[in-house]
């Protein structure tokens, strides 16, 4: 009815204008036919436009209505595709999906993760109940992360707002990107250190003996993780291993070096082993850059060590138990003493400045820098702020201004406001006595200053200074050493006042413990010199001198300590301390203990948890406190950690100290995921330390040794042996149907009567196989000679470990 309504208004609008017009149409109608025949067209033509109007409004619809349809049966049908893909998804496809609740509770999952999980129930299970990698990414609110199921990896989605799960099984791709990294090339560096120093004086023989012991050495070190090894020069090697044999060298914890220090030790030389390695993913030329880097850290380090460096992985260093021996020339002392000079000639002017909680060593150092760079350049100027000054320099300046206000120990001191105002393009920078840009004394010089100069005596760590020019001797008692080395060569006639030299002479005896550790020839001359320009050591000691609150703090720390490995001890304590300088002090008196061969003091200062360690040789803090965020010297270090507790500090120096000294303490059970030299074979469950073990996992070696996971463990063994026992069986039955059999083979006999040729393993196998059906591996035929007459013979054939079947072979004449 609705089609028909134009038309309709059309007919009814002409009859109503007839009907209210009737009276003037009569009219003209009996007037005039024209018009009347005018009015029956009009009409006609009014119809006929109706209707077309009617017809094309009526096409357009129902084009409109076919489009609306097909569009409506499109979705429809996408409707149900979606939902069908939906519910492959959900229960079909090989995903895995979890709904939990805000209390973490499953609350659905599909058939799937039922499979995953191999179990027939999950529901109303709390998360960390399946699985605790789970339960971390889900309460931390991760979108993503990867854990191990039942030996096989997945991939997480989280949908922390939804509380929706996807699991995605990744084992294979993870297999084959595992391979991968383990084929990785790493490329090592190797330099004997002090080797022309230690062998120059020993007749070419002996030279010749000794080098060729530690030539033979690293070249069966390195035969144990198939690399390649090629000497360059007469101290240096370079070799190739894969990633994964790097990981070996890793647990072995590079032993090579032992093993050098052995044969030194054995021949009286002092020559040891630096070791470089890298292994990127990069082109080789970049790898080796990489390697030459480590190798370099390596040295700078002091030598006696290995540096490790992985992409993506934090620097490690191994060895380094010895301190490092100083050369016996003092060619490096002179050269890098005019280099210094060259560079104090060009600047605009010279800061100098030390470490944060400036000590005595340190503060001694800038005065003799200042004397050195005032010689060559009048804008000279000692950099500090008071309060970054420790308590003995306090104590010092604050005895020296009493009696003399003006003296030179003051003269020309900037703090960092000054400094930063007059700080230009050309101004250098020399910073002493620290390796970390972190705790300069004034980090706004630093950062503002782009000449920067570095005199120091401790190892160099990872964060190091954008320098154009550095002296690191390693070997150095203190960086007062190497000035006064320095010193020597840059200007004789430079002079410190009697209170100056016996500053330094205090740096001195501070860091060598009153000249009881690291104490070599050059510290005693150094000393000698020091005393000659009038240091008093009476006034030193009096320097040093710990006042009763301090020696009450000490003893109050000290009653803390607790011994841990039977050579370690640890002090505690969670109450604030005044300094960082009583935790040293506590570390020190330790370690004055029969029996204690390294001391850790663990307590906040300004609420941050401070740890001072102190060693005696064979113990290397330096590398126990890197490992924990902080650095210093292999006898002497230290660190700040910001986002721990004290607990937390010792727990984790605890567990290094487990990785590398332990053999008693707590042990953890773990299987291990690949053979480990020394430990076990791959599937074995071990009892190891529990850094270790933690050390283990993290390389991806080792799972621990839960309830599950030795279920799944001895679940897979099960099937093992069970596949096994099938295929000895099957063998078994193989061997019955080859030792039933025979094979004839025909061989080509010349005029002379000498065959040609003679039967192999592989033409015993095609011919087994054509004759009889059955097909042999002709690698596993094993002849008990060469067969070149005829004759009947007897292979073994290796089916399995315990299974061999004879095979009988009938060799023939060929005919014609």
């Amino acid at each position: 009815m609705k089609k028909f309504l134009p038309i309709l208004i059309s007919i009814l609008v002409f009859i109503l204008t007839i009907v209210f017009f009737y009276t003037p149409l009569q009219q003209v109608f009996k007037t005039d036919m024209r018009a009347f025949v005018g009015f029956i067209l009009v009409f006609v033509a009014d119809i006929m436009l109706t209707v077309v109007i009617f017809l094309y409004v009526n096409y357009n619809q129902r084009r409109r209505i076919n489009k609306l349809k097909e569009r409506l049966k499109m979705w429809t049908d996408l409707s149900l595709y979606v939902n069908k893909a939906g519910d492959e998804v959900f229960n079909e496809l090989p995903i895995g999906v979890i709904i939990y609740d805000k209390d973490f509770e499953i609350k659905w999952t599909n058939p799937y993760t039922l499979e995953i999980f191999n179990t027939k129930k999950l529901v109303d299970e709390d998360i960390k109940t399946i699985s605790e990698k789970l339960q971390v990414i889900v309460e931390s609110k991760k979108s993503k992360g990867i854990i191990e199921i039942n030996s096989e990896l997945y991939d997480v989605i989280n949908r922390s707002e939804e509380h929706f799960i996807y699991l995605f099984n990744v084992t294979e791709r993870e297999r084959i990107k595992s391979k991968y990294n383990n084929q990785l090339p790493a490329m090592g560096i190797i330099y004997f250190d002090n080797y022309e120093e230690s062998l120059g004086n020993l007749d070419v023989s002996l030279q010749s003996s000794i080098k060729g012991e530690y030539l033979a050495a690293i070249d069966d070190w390195l035969t144990k993780y198939d690399g390649y090894l090629k000497p360059y020069t007469g101290d240096r090697i370079i070799f190739m291993v894969y990633r994964k044999d790097l990981s070996r060298m890793i647990i072995d914890k590079f032993d090579i070096l032992e093993k050098i220090r052995s044969i030194s030790s054995k021949n009286n030389v002092r020559v040891t082993l630096s070791i470089g390695v890298a292994s990127w993913d990069v082109n080789y030329d970049d790898l080796g850059t990489y390697a030459q880097n480590a190798i370099d850290l390596a040295e700078k380090r002091g030598g006696d060590q290995a540096v490790v460096n992985i992409q993506n992985q934090k620097i490690e260093y191994f060895g380094a138990k010895s301190d490092a021996s100083a050369k016996s020339s003092k060619v490096g002392a002179r050269v890098n003493a005019q280099t210094l000079k060259e560079y104090i000639k060009k600047a605009s002017q010279i800061f100098i400045m030390g470490h944060d909680q400036t000590d005595l060593d340190s503060f001694g150092s800038m005065l003799a820098v200042y004397y050195m760079a005032k010689i060559d350049n009048k804008k000279v100027y000692k950099l500090y702020d008071e309060d970054k000054l420790d308590m003995t320099v306090k104590k010092v300046l604050k005895e020296i201004k009493t009696v003399d206000p003006k003296h030179t120990v003051f003269e020309n001191v900037i703090d960092t406001n000054k400094a930063l105002e007059i700080n230009d393009e050309e101004t250098l920078v020399i910073i002493v006595d620290t390796q970390s840009p972190k705790i300069v004394i004034s980090k706004e010089v630093l950062e503002a200053s782009k000449k920067v100069i570095v005199i120091d005596h401790h190892r160099v760590g990872d964060d190091g200074f954008d320098s154009i020019f550095s002296y690191i001797e390693p070997y150095a008692s203190s960086t007062i050493e190497l000035v006064m080395e320095l010193i020597s060569f840059y200007d004789e006639s430079i002079k410190f006042t009697n209170l100056e030299a016996s500053i330094m002479y205090g740096g001195l005896v501070l860091d060598t413990n009153n000249f009881t550790t690291r104490t070599g020839v050059r510290t005693f001359e150094v000393a000698y010199k020091l005393r000659e320009l009038e240091a008093d050591p009476e006034l030193v000691k009096s320097w040093l001198r710990k006042d009763l609150d301090r020696t009450l703090g000490i003893n109050k720390l000290l009653s803390t300590a607790k011994v841990y490995l039977s050579r370690f001890v640890f002090m505690i304590s969670n109450e604030e301390q005044e300094d960082r300088v009583i935790l040293a002090q506590t570390s020190e008196e330790a370690l004055s203990i029969e029996g204690v061969d390294a001391a850790f003091t663990i307590a906040p200062v300004n609420g941050v948890p401070s740890v001072s360690a102190r060693s005696i040789s064979g113990i290397n803090v330096q590398l126990v406190m890197e490992h924990i965020g902080g650095g210093g010297h292999i006898n002497s270090a230290a660190a700040q950690i910001k986002d721990k507790t004290v607990d937390e500090v010792y727990k984790e120096i605890k567990e290094f100290l487990d990785m590398e000294y332990g053999t008693e303490g707590e042990e953890m059970d773990i299987i291990l995921l690949e053979d480990v030299k020394g430990r076990g074979k791959k599937d074995d469950v071990i009892k190891v330390a529990s850094g270790y073990a933690n050390f283990l996992i993290k390389q991806g070696k080792a799972i621990l040794a839960n309830d599950e996971n030795v279920r799944i463990l001895r679940d897979a063994q099960a099937e093992e042996k069970r596949k096994n026992d099938e295929h000895l069986e099957l063998m078994k039955k193989l061997k019955a149907d080859i030792e039933s059999k025979s094979v004839t083979i025909e061989i080509q006999k010349g005029k002379d009567g000498k065959l040609f040729g003679s039967v192999t393993s592989k033409g015993i196998a095609e011919e087994f196989e054509k004759q009889n059906g059955i097909l042999i591996d002709r690698k596993k035929i094993d002849l008990p000679a060469e067969i070149n007459s005829a004759g009947i013979y007897t292979a073994i054939v290796s089916l399995h470990r315990d299974v061999k079947a004879n095979i009988e072979i009938n060799v023939i004449e060929k005919q014609g």
